[in-house]
Order: C-alpha cells, then sequence, then structure tokens
C-alpha cells in the first residue's frame, strides 16, 4: 500500500469530522430562519455524521493497536461495533424525522420556505458528493469498514440533499406541501440506508465469510499450484480492515510431512502477499483421495494391533 493512501487515511476522519459539523451547523440555522423542514432534517442527517466521524476516530485508534496475548487476532472487530452503533442512531434519527415531518403534513400546518433555503440545499449536495467521494477512496483502499460507513453516510447525505432542493423548488412554486414531503424522503432514505447497513456490521460481528466472488478468486490462486490437488475448506473471516483465512490443502498421499509443510508455508506467504488484506492464513495439508471411514479406522487399528503383538512375540522368542 502506498504511503500517500495511509497519510490520506489518517486525514480522512478530520476533513469528515469538520465538514460535517460546519455542513451542519449551516443547513440547521438556515432551515430555521427559511422556515424548511425538509433542510433542517437534512442538517440533522450531517448532524449524526459528525457523532459518527467521532466514533470513527475512536475505533480507528483501537483497532490499529498491535495484537496481544488477550486479542490474538487483533482488534479490528471494534470498528464493527462502532459501525453497528453508527447506524443505530441514524435508525433512531430517521424515526424522530419522520414523526415530526408527519404530523406537519396532517395537521396542515406547511408553508413555502425562503428561497436562501434552496441555495443551502444545492451547497449542500456539492459539499456531501466531495466528502462521500473522499471517504470511499481512503476506505476501499485501507479497507476500512468504519470509513466506509461515514462515506455511505455522505452519499446518503447526497441524496437527501436533492430531495430537499427538489421539495423547496416546488414548494415555492405553489405546493408548499412538498417541503415536509421532502422532510419524510430524507426520513425515509436515513432509515432505509441505516437498517441495511446496520444487518452488515451485525453479520461482521457474527463472523460472516467473505463475499463468494472475493473466496472464489483465493481459491483459484491457490489451485494454480500444481502440488495442490484440492482444497478441503476455506474459511474466511474480517477484522476490522484485515482478512483471516483457515485452509486446508488436499495433496498426493505420496508427498513426505516435510514436503507438505513445504508447500503449505509457500501457499500461506503467497496469499499474504498476493492478497494485501489477509493478514494471516493457517494452512494445513491432507490427502484425503481414500477417506477414512469407522471401519476403515477400525480396520487399520487391528491390523496395527496384530503388528505389535506379532513384534511383541518375535522379540520374546528372540530372547529366549
Amino acid at each position: 500500500m502506498e504511503q500517500k493512501c495511509i497519510d490520506c487515511g489518517k486525514r480522512v476522519p478530520w476533513v469528515i469530522f469538520f465538514g460535517n459539523t460546519i455542513l451542519s451547523a449551516f443547513q440547521i440555522f438556515v432551515g430555521l430562519i427559511s422556515g424548511s423542514k425538509g433542510l433542517v432534517a437534512d442538517g440533522a442527517h450531517s448532524g449524526a455524521d459528525v457523532v459518527a466521524a467521532l466514533m470513527m476516530m475512536i475505533s480507528l485508534n483501537i483497532s490499529g493497536r498491535e495484537d496481544d496475548e488477550t486479542h490474538p487476532w487483533g482488534h479490528g472487530k471494534i470498528e464493527f461495533a462502532s459501525a453497528l452503533l453508527i447506524y443505530t442512531i441514524l435508525v433512531v434519527l430517521a424515526i424522530v424525522l419522520l414523526i415530526d415531518a408527519g404530523e406537519a403534513i396532517i395537521s396542515g400546518h406547511v408553508k413555502p420556505p425562503h428561497m436562501a433555503a434552496f441555495v443551502a440545499g444545492v451547497v449542500a449536495v456539492f459539499l456531501n458528493y466531495v466528502l462521500s467521494s473522499y471517504g470511499f477512496c481512503a476506505g476501499n483502499q485501507l479497507n476500512s469498514p468504519s470509513m466506509i460507513a461515514n462515506a455511505n453516510e455522505n452519499r446518503s447525505d447526497m441524496l437527501s440533499s436533492i430531495a430537499v432542493v427538489l421539495g423547496i423548488l416546488g414548494a415555492n412554486m405553489g405546493f408548499p406541501i412538498l417541503d415536509s414531503v421532502a422532510a419524510v424522503l430524507v426520513a425515509l432514505i436515513i432509515f432505509r440506508t441505516g437498517l441495511r447497513l446496520w444487518i452488515q456490521a451485525f453479520r461482521n460481528l457474527l463472523d460472516e465469510s467473505l463475499p463468494f466472488e472475493k473466496v472464489k478468486l483465493i481459491k483459484d490462486f491457490i489451485l494454480q499450484y500444481q502440488a495442490v490437488k484440492d482444497i478441503s475448506f476455506l474459511k474466511t473471516r474480517r477484522v476490522g480492515q484485515t482478512v483471516w483465512a483457515d485452509i486446508e490443502l488436499v495433496v498426493s498421499p505420496k508427498m513426505s510431512v516435510l514436503e507438505g509443510h513445504a508447500v503449505a508455508r509457500e501457499v500461506r506467504l503467497a496469499l499474504i502477499r498476493r492478497f494485501r488484506h489477509i493478514k494471516e492464513a493457517v494452512v494445513t495439508c491432507t490427502c484425503n483421495e481414500n477417506p477414512l471411514t469407522p471401519k476403515i479406522v477400525r480396520g487399520l487399528m487391528r491390523e496395527k494391533l496384530a503388528s505389535t503383538v506379532k513384534q511383541h512375540a518375535k522379540t520374546a522368542v528372540a530372547s529366549n
């Protein structure tokens, strides 16, 4: 990984934090003085991102610690826990905004906001696009769940800001209810995004495997080795920004233990070099061309016992 990507990743939390803080304060202020429920809702959404950015900085600091005796697989799971909490906040916020906008629509107390809200909405769309693109770039390069979570939040903010801009424009064209409708749309967008990503973060906490296409990529890479006949199993799990894998290779039964160990070691090192997010891989070898069923195991044990008895008998005869 290039040093500039690592340096960029260190700046991302601060850029997102200050960017969302300024944007949230700007949207809520303009929304209140212009009378736009949609813009206030969007500003609250950006405010949730400020909390998310703070949590991201804390989780990245913890996940970056070295492995120790009590955490041999690292501290990366804190990023999934952080993402889970971020999305929980978003879902709750969405419900609150939905209730507030719904009450305004039902009561009929709606009026078109000042056009200053429209300008503020356009500015919010642009800034959210910049922040989300920046966050996605760093998050994908570093494979950071919390960075990607925050980038998704800014992408969601951008979509909700577009809805707010259209609602404000429609409200000033003779349909005042559209501003509150935009607030409802913002709440629904927040709820949908938050719930979907909450489920994904929860699955990662349960050690969900990598996606099928990525597992297949790893398998295809391993099977390029002529000494590897097949793969008995390949288990993967994400621990924050890193991936851990457990692999059992099928090799020829004619191969010695020393040769099998050499193959496993070579495959392990090659995997870590080839896939930069794989932090560790436990690779073992087996030769299961003739699976050992219970019947076969019992037969082998009887043969071993008979051989031992014969050896003892020969020893006894020789000593006499």
